[in-house]
């Protein structure tokens, strides 16, 4: 996913330009990532208040261990469920956007699959579960860790499969290379990503995230932004120019 990429041609990226591609890719990529981050705290905010003011606001506030999620044992809560819906739909961003731009440098489809599917199950997993239990940690609160891709596996592989599939009917059609369409994608795949970071934060141990507004908004943006830049633009890129001098 190239900000830069004017139609389908296949580039190649040298050792000595590829350090420019990155900074430029995240120079186009930053402004709709932030935007993507500060949409959805503003929408975290208004279903926290919802439901806050109804009968169940505690479902939405509280995370209890016994209902980290169905796999548990246990009924899943409000918050548990927002967050698994928009980790799985992240995961489908995440692998179309790695095999875009993979495909941008290579035309190898098995290894740009594999890229995908290998670069969003990692850095998905980063942004929305360990980086915003890593930050609840750091401030002293105590966070639950609840991994999807050890427990609800059954889940995951189809949004995997169908973001593969995605990413390579996506690869064929020159509409989706334009600066545009690549912008636009890459700011859903944040938001998507955004919004499970929130919600897994919160429901996980950071329910008083309002008290600390400022820092949770830099929080989440960093969570996002650095993994996101890595599944979109640099792993991508990388593994094409080594995979390419072989």
């Amino acid at each position: 996913m190239c900000s830069e990429m004017k139609c389908a041609k296949l580039e190649v990226v040298s050792v000595q330009n590829s350090g420019r591609v990155f900074v430029q890719e995240l120079a186009h990529h930053l402004p709709y990532a932030t935007l993507s981050v500060a949409c959805a705290l503003m929408i975290l905010t208004v279903v926290d208040l919802l439901f806050k003011a109804g009968a169940v606001g505690s479902a939405l506030s509280v995370h209890s261990h016994t209902a980290c999620s169905s796999c548990c044992g246990g009924q899943p809560s409000v918050m548990d469920i927002l967050f698994h819906s928009f980790h799985f739909i992240h995961i489908l961003f995440a692998v179309s956007g790695a095999m875009m731009t993979y495909y941008r440098y290579s035309k190898n489809i098995l290894t740009g699959m594999i890229v995908g599917v290998i670069s969003a199950s990692v850095f998905c997993t980063l942004s929305d579960v360990l980086l915003p239990y890593l930050a609840g940690t750091f401030l002293g609160i105590s966070m639950e860790l609840h991994i999807c891709f050890f427990s609800e596996l059954s889940n995951i592989l189809p949004f995997l499969t169908i973001g593969a599939l995605n990413g390579l009917v996506m690869s064929y059609i020159k509409d989706f290379h334009l600066a545009q369409h690549s912008l636009q994608l890459h700011f859903f795949h944040t938001f998507a990503s955004a919004m499970a970071c929130a919600f897994y934060a919160i429901g996980h141990g950071f329910s008083d995230y309002y008290a600390y507004f400022g820092i949770f908004f830099l929080l989440i943006l960093g969570a996002v932004v650095l993994p996101c830049t890595l599944s979109d633009i640099v792993v991508p890129i990388v593994c094409a120019r080594m995979i390419g001098k072989k």
